[in-house]
């Protein structure tokens, strides 16, 4: 079955996509099966649906090692992402790990400064877009293309984000540079947010061609996911044993709890000194007589 442009604008009309919106595509060319025109079509269908007033964002994300130039790197995170890249009216983010490309009304400021912060974390462009009441588009993928997610373990500051990588990146006057970058952890278990998202009816799907295709607002995602990691940090860990990342990351959940653990101890026992203090200091002088108890053999009740 070939997918044309106006099978994919009637199919994002059905999920609830409109003028005027923001979004967040993550997709898979291939999960439509043919598409007439390629990833071009699918960008064209997505500013049709949007319109001039609305915002179409995507991860252009460059996880290879080497040197980061915003204008020449191409985007690992799909050919559909690289042809929004290379469209003429596109602005890529200059984050050199996970920067983003954004066509339409707010793609100045959803992209301006994202290499001054964390790739997730507030100010960066998918804070931006959470602000922007943005919606999440998936074309053939799960959660665990889900960036918005990450988003979530910062703002609820889980142990295990302080991991770094060093990366190089090309300046607009080509001198090299190079910075250590916070680096998000593994994204394998996010499907944990199928379930509470399905729950509450968050989730809109229809198939385009053979692609399913998923309609939330970050909203949702965010506070769901904020949840999660309340009740539980490991939450979203994968649970795959040849995960290093994952296994890393309970491991210093599991050392930041020993850690608090261990103060609370010592502020308990620094508090039972205190009131031992405070006590030998009020009874100063006073006999203190101890209640004997009765020396006969029988229960006082």
């Amino acid at each position: 079955m070939m997918v044309n442009r106006q099978d994919i604008v009637e199919g994002l009309h059905k999920l609830g996509l409109r003028i005027g919106d923001v979004v967040i595509v993550h997709s898979s060319l291939s999960s439509f099966g043919k598409v007439d025109g390629g990833a071009d079509t699918v960008v064209d269908a997505l500013l049709d649906v949007i319109g001039e007033q609305g915002t179409l964002i995507v991860p252009t994300f460059n996880a290879e090692p080497g040197i980061f130039d915003i204008a020449k790197t191409p985007s690992l995170s799909g050919a559909i992402t690289e042809a929004v890249r290379k469209r003429d009216n596109a602005i890529r983010s200059n984050h050199p790990t996970h920067s983003v490309a954004a066509i339409g009304q707010l793609a100045d400021v959803i992209t301006e400064d994202h290499d001054k912060v964390h790739p997730f974390a507030r100010g960066s462009a998918f804070f931006k877009a959470l602000q922007a009441n943005a919606k999440i588009l998936q074309l053939g993928i799960t959660h665990t293309s889900n960036s918005m997610i990450h988003l979530a373990e910062e703002i609820q500051n889980v142990p295990y984000l302080d991991r770094q990588r060093y990366v190089g990146i090309k300046t607009k006057s080509g001198k090299i540079i190079h910075k250590w970058i916070r680096q998000p952890g593994c994204s394998r278990g996010f499907d944990a947010l199928d379930e509470p998202l399905e729950i509450g009816d968050q989730i809109k799907e229809t198939p385009i061609g053979d692609c399913r295709a998923r309609l939330m607002t970050a909203r949702t995602v965010v506070e769901a996911a904020i949840e999660l990691l309340k009740s539980d940090p490991e939450a979203l860990l994968c649970s795959r044993f040849d995960c290093g990342v994952c296994a890393e990351s309970r491991a210093m959940i599991a050392a930041l709890e020993t850690e608090r653990q261990d103060k609370e101890v010592i502020e308990l026992a620094e508090q039972e000194e205190k009131t031992i203090r405070l006590l030998e200091r009020s009874l100063d002088g006073v006999e203190i007589k101890f209640f004997e108890p009765d020396r006969l053999d029988r229960s006082p009740n």
